[in-house]
């Protein structure tokens, strides 16, 4: 029997899935250790093969493929772990990180200071050249500045790597890769990033803005992708991990390590990717709100007409990524995140977490602050036995004295009160943020699918899409960790993209084709390296368009890598429609095309959720009762019936007041709502 395994590291858990050869899946979780990442890795691991009754190095050289979500790129951005990073850029533009886009973010806070630069102004320097915007030399890059440059930058024993950021060199980057020819020579110890090569965007700042960010992440993220190989081979893997991508697919690590921008968000840019999937083959819909409650955070995407939003908003810190990756929003409330008064006396929830150490009171590992987890197992919607599958010891009268402590006695109320307060504060924070990447965008809720998990969501799940008015809910049966089921279920993938100006009433065919060429050579090469089949790789074009003088673009896809003549004409067609879906209305003018991009994808495997249960359900549904649980809905105290996940095959069926105890995850059923376990084992909920 052979294996394949994702696992993802999150604040407070980490989670692995693993599916045999037979089609056959599985589920688990470990405490996340954050000191040293690599030791939950392999506590997941662990804790698998003893589930299949092996030893951990025959589990690993039995597992042909790992693929791993991480958030070491991301944690070390907002957590300033990165390499110290100086900035080359042409005379004049020094201030390119300071200035931004042009105003605070907050405009009537006086008193919010300005965000300081992800490269500081002293580690930033000019050098004369200057290349016009149609890519014709004005000056020739002054080489004995640039020496003098790195002169100074290699005396400063504190830099480590070197972006390098040059006006319009996405158009021509003749001395950009002239620069990188002299870090080579001159300081072969510094690692470097070109902003042709990372972000060959228009918008400077962004374009600036991705080349220093990945520069800074040689380091981190070298160093545990080199830490993590050692320890996987000497635990028996033979192979290379795959790591989750920024645009939601995977890629190899030395992949990774050339570009480590693109490990940004890695995790849960597969959130929308496994949701859609389950959705669409299990409810044949395609308009989808993507959620995952880990314990840290809640994390937010949509699908709409079958398409996984992308964005280029995307921040980290203070700063924008500048890269096209897809959409996933992310806010402060998770199982672990902890409950407070503010000095109003109004009761708030998260963002702080108590994160994996110590983790909520009730885990008994020495938290003292209550967390959302805790007002769950106060209200009795958590076996206390059950949780990790009985790993996991838990302790109510700790959650309760905590909860009274820092909430019920500051505010009055009774211990169970308090609890319901944290709960429902939690869901409405939750429903704000799901209002935010719907509703504030034009979404209708109301017309989408809520699909998702982490180990929170099946606590929150009904009362969300009660809020928001869903009518309907999909949560897979290994709900609790649908990352990592992300993971198996994506391609190895890789964008590239180019800048290139033109409209389409004077539509430069040569010169969009010849890009598009280029790009398509560069998937090529990309293909090769990653060493896949010519069977299995596919290629998609698309154009990002606007309106004259409009600020941001939409995205429509290409028929073609060659446009022919009055190909424009279609393509113009196609904007102005997709305009019209998105903001309601159309405009009777030209469109200008700005960047092109090609997404090159190499298929890794066919795509199995779980085996279908044959016939009618084995057994009855109360088979699987196992107990009634006294537990509080709407803060009135009602006793009511819990079910083993395991017992519940397709075509059973319950209504609330219920509970569903999954190994990694308890699926809350209020009154009034009911659940059905599909055809492949999942659950579709009607709230």
């Amino acid at each position: 029997m052979n294996f394949e395994i994702a696992i993802d590291i999150g604040g407070t858990f980490t989670d692995l899935y693993v599916r045999d050869n037979t089609g056959k899946a599985d589920s688990f979780k470990v405490p996340s250790t954050p000191t040293d990442p690599t030791d939950g890795f392999l506590d997941a691991c662990e804790k698998a093969a003893e589930a299949y009754g092996l030893a951990l190095d025959t589990f690993l050289s039995k597992t042909d493929r790992i693929v791993h979500g991480t958030t070491i790129a991301t944690n070390a951005i907002i957590e300033g772990e990165v390499d110290t990073t100086a900035l080359i850029t042409t005379a004049g533009f020094r201030d390119i990180l300071s200035l931004r886009e042009g105003g605070n973010r907050s405009p009537y806070e006086w008193e919010e200071p300005w965000p300081e630069p992800y490269v500081p102004r002293w580690l930033t320097f000019e050098v004369p050249e200057r290349i016009t915007p149609e890519g014709e030399m004005v000056e020739e890059l002054d080489e004995q500045a640039v020496r003098d440059v790195i002169a100074e930058i290699s005396e400063n024993d504190a830099v480590d790597a070197v972006a390098v950021s040059l006006l319009w060199a996405h158009v021509n980057p003749e001395h950009e890769q002239r620069i990188g020819s002299l870090l080579d020579e001159l300081a072969p110890e510094i690692e470097y990033s070109l902003s042709h090569r990372v972000n060959p965007i228009i918008r400077e700042y962004r374009r600036t803005s991705s080349t220093a960010i990945n520069a800074s992440l040689f380091g981190p993220i070298s160093e545990y992708l080199a830490t993590l190989d050692d320890r996987l081979t000497e635990a028996g893997f033979n192979g290379e991990p795959l790591i989750i991508s920024a645009n939601g697919g995977v890629m190899h690590a030395d992949e990774i390590a050339r570009t480590p921008i693109w490990s940004v968000d890695s995790g849960p840019t597969v959130l929308p990717v496994a949701a859609q999937h389950f959705v669409e083959s299990e409810l044949e819909r395609d308009n989808i709100i993507a959620v995952d409650m880990g314990g840290t955070s809640l994390d937010m995407s949509t699908v709409t007409d079958g398409t996984i939003s992308r964005t280029r908003e995307a921040e980290v810190g203070n700063d924008t990524l500048g890269i096209e990756k897809v959409d996933v929003k992310s806010i402060g409330s998770g199982g672990g995140s902890i409950a407070w008064v503010d000095d109003g006396g109004l009761l708030r929830v998260g963002p702080q977490s108590a994160g994996a150490d110590p983790g909520p009171v009730c885990y008994g590992n020495g938290g003292t602050k209550p967390t959302v987890t805790d007002a769950a197992v106060v209200l009795g919607y958590l076996n206390e036995e059950h949780i990790l599958g009985g790993d996991m010891t838990i302790d109510s009268e700790a959650a309760a004295a905590a909860i009274d402590a820092e909430i019920a006695d500051v505010l009055g109320i009774e211990t169970h009160e308090a609890a319901y307060a944290i709960y429902t504060t939690a869901t409405q924070d939750m429903v704000n943020g799901i209002k935010g990447v719907t509703v504030e965008r034009g979404i209708d809720p109301r017309n989408y699918v809520m699909a998702g998990g982490g180990g929170a969501l099946g606590m929150h799940a009904v009362q969300l899409a009660r809020e928001l008015r869903i009518d309907d809910i999909l949560l897979p049966s290994d709900a609790g960790v649908i990352s990592s089921i992300g993971g198996l279920m994506s391609d190895i993938q890789r964008d590239f993209s180019g800048s290139y100006v033109t409209t389409s009433s004077d539509f430069d065919h040569d010169a969009v084709n010849s890009l598009l060429s280029s790009l398509e050579a560069k998937t090529s090469e990309f293909f090769d390296r990653s060493d896949i089949a010519e069977r299995n790789r596919s290629i998609d074009f698309y154009v990002e368009a606007r309106y004259p003088h409009q600020v941001w673009e939409l995205e429509i896809e290409l028929p073609d890598s060659t446009l022919e003549a009055g190909d424009e004409r279609s393509l113009a067609d196609r904007f102005h429609q997709v305009h019209e879906d998105t903001y309601g209305f159309r405009m009777d003018q030209e469109v200008e095309f700005l960047y092109w991009r090609v997404d090159a994808t190499g298929a890794t495997a066919d795509l199995i959720t779980q085996t279908p249960a044959a016939g009618a359900p084995r057994g009855a549904v109360s088979d699987a009762r196992t107990e009634d649980r006294v537990a509080f809905f709407d803060a009135i105290e009602t006793a009511a019936p819990a079910f083993r996940a395991d017992g519940l095959v397709s075509g059973h069926s319950l209504s609330g007041p219920a509970f569903v105890d999954g190994k990694n995850t308890t699926v809350v059923l209020p009154p009034d709502s009911d659940l059905r376990v599909t055809e492949h084992g999942n659950y579709h909920i009607s709230p």
